[in-house]
């Protein structure tokens, strides 16, 4: 079994060359002696997808950063990570969990969802506080989630679509 990299295979689409057999021209085919059937199927499909315009870009959805400090803030953080379901239809969001230290053991946390806040408190250096915060937070993450995208329908709807003459 032969495994190519994204670098050759990348090379290849361009139209460099990789090796004596390998040779890649923008238009043509793979053409050398020594060329897999499977990667001359694997390379046409690529530059045909590559050459079609309509094609969605590749986003990255549902991210889960962590920007805490402490012991407490990163407890917090792991459970709601084990805890963390996204809504079905939710798309195109990112969640910051935010740590301030406070007053001697206590800190702020603050979870952001797109630069908006969702949830914030003091968090308390106990497990069971920890968990009951958690298991708030990431509640009240899915219900705006929720509400988000059914706010977007109702904007994006066909009541509210014309041409703007009144």
């Amino acid at each position: 079994m032969i495994v190519f990299t994204g670098i050759v295979l990348a090379s290849l689409l361009m139209g460099h060359s990789v090796s004596p057999g390998f040779r890649v021209q923008q238009g043509d085919s793979i053409k050398g002696t020594n060329v897999p059937e499977k990667l001359t199927r694997l390379v046409e499909q690529v530059k045909k997808s590559a050459n079609r315009s309509d094609d969605v870009e590749m986003e990255l959805d549902g991210l889960l950063v962590d920007n805490t400090k402490t012991k407490g803030g990163k407890d917090f953080y792991d459970l709601f990570f084990a805890s963390w379901e996204a809504p079905l239809n939710a798309r195109n969001f990112t969640i910051t969990i935010n740590e301030k230290p406070y007053r001697l053991t206590t800190t702020f946390i603050v979870v952001m969802i797109n630069e908006n806040v969702v949830y914030e408190a003091l968090l308390q250096p106990r497990l069971d506080v920890i968990e009951y915060m958690t298991a708030e937070a990431v509640q009240m993450a899915q219900s705006y989630l929720i509400n988000y995208e059914e706010i977007n329908r109702e904007l994006n709807g066909d009541d509210l679509s014309g041409s703007g003459i009144y």
